[in-house]
């Protein structure tokens, strides 16, 4: 009986929005039914990522705040007005445990700290432009070679570090996290470009596959279904080796 009562999660109100109840874990009902929280990973104008709560009243679309919600059901000190930072950097982890409650100044220092909206400069675009053309310049080497060294070069000089920030910084991603899922989404790069397939911007390509991580859980297919031609790279064959994927490197933030 003992084991059965701890796996059940405790509720508690939250007394600003009536029939509004949560977990610790940030888990909603509201009325005694399951309530989803959504979750925003992407910026439109002045919007940000976000996790929160949507609801109809009377025809009209009110929003809550998703951690604000759990700070008032759990958080002793938690008062109206009092702003939220993220223990472990990850906006939609809202568990009671990574919410630390402060005031307006330190809500704006820790916003300073994370925040990377500011425009991409010409000089910037220009670089951006050059990392394409060296990529596809990396994949033609490897179907004309099956040379693997430069691709392997330049995850371990640049992509590896360069997804673990998009992780922490854009998709707010706990530092675990990260950790565990850029390795594999690399993997699928590999997997793509050893198939044969024209790939040309490993950036934008592992980029897309975290943003279906964070929103679905999952990748997604590593790689469009390939048509019934045979390339020479479909047996895998590659020289370099790809030691590359054993590789763990560490980040300097």
């Amino acid at each position: 009986m003992n084991s059965k009562s701890e796996n059940i999660p405790v509720f508690r109100k939250v007394s600003s929005f009536a029939g509004l109840e949560c977990t610790c874990e940030g888990e909603f009902r509201y009325n005694g039914k399951p309530k989803k929280v959504i979750f925003c990973t992407k910026n439109f104008g002045n919007g940000k990522a976000t996790a929160r709560l949507m609801f109809s009243i009377k025809g009209k679309m009110k929003y809550i705040q998703a951690a604000k919600a759990v700070a008032e059901a759990w958080k002793i000190r938690y008062q109206d007005g009092d702003y939220i930072q993220y223990r472990d950097g990850d906006i939609h982890n809202i568990s009671a445990d990574n919410l630390i409650i402060c005031n307006r100044k330190e809500y704006f220092e820790y916003l300073r700290r994370f925040s990377h909206n500011s425009a991409p400069s010409v000089e910037e675009r220009k670089r951006k432009l050059q990392l394409v053309i060296d990529e596809a310049s990396m994949t033609k080497h490897y179907l004309e070679t099956l040379d693997m060294t430069p691709i392997n070069e330049h995850v371990k000089d640049y992509l590896y570090t360069c997804l673990f920030r998009y992780c922490r910084e854009t998709l707010f991603l706990g530092e675990k996290t990260a950790l565990e899922i850029v390795p594999e989404c690399i993997s699928r790069m590999y997997e793509v470009i050893m198939n044969g397939m024209c790939l040309y911007n490993y950036e934008r390509y592992c980029k897309k596959l975290l943003l279906n991580y964070k929103k679905k859980g999952k990748f997604g297919l590593p790689m469009r279904k390939v048509c019934s031609h045979k390339t020479k790279t479909e047996n895998f064959g590659c020289r370099g080796g790809l030691n590359i994927l054993l590789w763990s490197p560490a980040i300097q933030i």
